[in-house]
């Protein structure tokens, strides 16, 4: 019988633990964004594991001041997009592979909404380039029984004071605790099990 608590691949850091917490989750760290070199090894040993039921991958960006596409150069975007990326592409697969028959896979993706975009484009792409991979999984993995689907949040990447029109519900962008976690339970729970490839925007409905 796979282990019934959720276990979390994530990046390490205050939200990380925050999302562990509020899940009961345990942690298991994502490797060093910045050495796609071990990316490989790491999957090795996240599938040598035994099977679990339900897997919860999260990986945060630190901040980073928005600035404009045509000043991003190469190496900025390889920074900012290419390899947060690539790590989404082993971490999910490995992700999907090890969860077990019937089980849930759900990605926590930081994305700013439409109107907080402009300066975010390589995170922007990044939560539209998960929500690919998260199908991807849940057409591959569904056959036995596998659900995958993606919370987005911009908690990290968008203060407390967005352009107009405010978000309808009070307390943008939110917390782990109060506005991410609540909607990482949703997917995860059994009552959820028609629903894969789905989005939730845990944004208080700034995406509106």
């Amino acid at each position: 019988m796979p282990d019934p608590r959720p276990l979390l691949l994530a990046s390490d850091g205050d939200e990380t633990r925050a999302l562990a917490r509020s899940l009961g989750a345990d942690f298991a760290p994502l490797p060093d964004v910045g050495a796609p070199s071990t990316f490989e090894a790491w999957r090795d040993d996240v599938l040598a594991d035994a099977p679990r039921e339900r897997i919860v991958v999260a990986h945060w960006r630190p901040a980073t001041p928005p600035r404009d596409l045509i000043d991003v150069d190469a190496d900025e975007w390889a920074g900012r997009f290419e390899a947060p990326y690539l790590l989404w592409n082993f971490a999910l697969g490995a992700a999907g592979r090890r969860c077990a028959d019937g089980g849930a896979v759900v990605a926590v993706c930081q994305a700013p909404a439409a109107l907080d975009a402009p300066g975010r484009t390589p995170e922007l792409a990044i939560a539209d380039g998960v929500l690919a991979l998260v199908r991807s999984v849940a057409a591959a993995e569904g056959p036995r029984g596998v659900r995958a689907n993606l919370v987005t949040t911009p908690i990290g990447l968008t203060g407390p004071d967005p352009i107009a029109p405010a978000p309808p519900l009070d307390g943008f962008p939110g917390t782990i605790e109060s506005h991410v976690a609540g909607a990482v339970r949703s997917f995860l729970s059994r009552d959820a099990a028609g629903l894969t490839g789905r989005v939730l925007s845990a944004d208080g409905g700034r995406s509106l």
